[in-house]
């Protein structure tokens, strides 16, 4: 497989990726304003007003860090379309990419269950989320940010080596 062939590859991911940021943008944002549309003006009896309305919002909140680890995986692609495998700049968005994806799911299956465990006064252990497919997503970002760490030292020990040089 050739540099040519490698690029291609990177352009087609990257169109692929551009095409899903809208409908994932829409899949989380849409449900999310017709939650906090509805805790504010069309509230149940007893319920509603700002504090359900901002319990939707901080529960999307991983869902959007989702969303800027896509927005960042179409920059580092964008790079590799370039032919710019080993830039700083990619592998330090590579490395970004892991670090939303990695705080995304801590967030979603540790930090908000305990959260709002705390102040429903349920218990906190029993309100974590470990399923296994947590735990794999969360797995697999930070392999994504190890591996992006990786290339952005490379990238710089290149950059040092070829600043020697000339």
């Amino acid at each position: 497989m050739g540099p040519a062939s490698v690029r291609e590859g990177a352009r087609k991911a990257r169109a692929a990726a551009q095409l899903a940021l809208p409908l994932a943008v829409a899949a989380v944002g849409l449900p999310l304003i017709g939650r906090v549309y509805l805790a504010l003006f069309e509230p149940a009896p007893g319920q509603g007003g700002w504090g359900l309305a901002l319990t939707h919002i901080v529960q999307a909140a991983p869902a959007f860090l989702l969303l800027a680890a896509l927005f960042g995986l179409v920059n580092v692609l964008r790079e590799y379309e370039a032919g710019r495998f080993l830039s700083l700049a990619a592998s330090a968005g590579l490395k970004r990419v892991g670090r939303d994806g990695l705080l995304a799911m801590i967030l979603h299956f540790m930090v908000l269950p305990a959260v709002f465990a705390m102040l429903g006064g349920a218990p906190m252990l029993e309100a974590l989320s470990v399923a296994p497919f947590n735990i794999a997503v969360m797995l697999f970002a930070a392999a994504v940010l190890s591996v992006g760490a990786l290339l952005e030292a490379a990238a710089q020990a290149l950059k040092a080596d070829h600043d020697q040089i000339v």
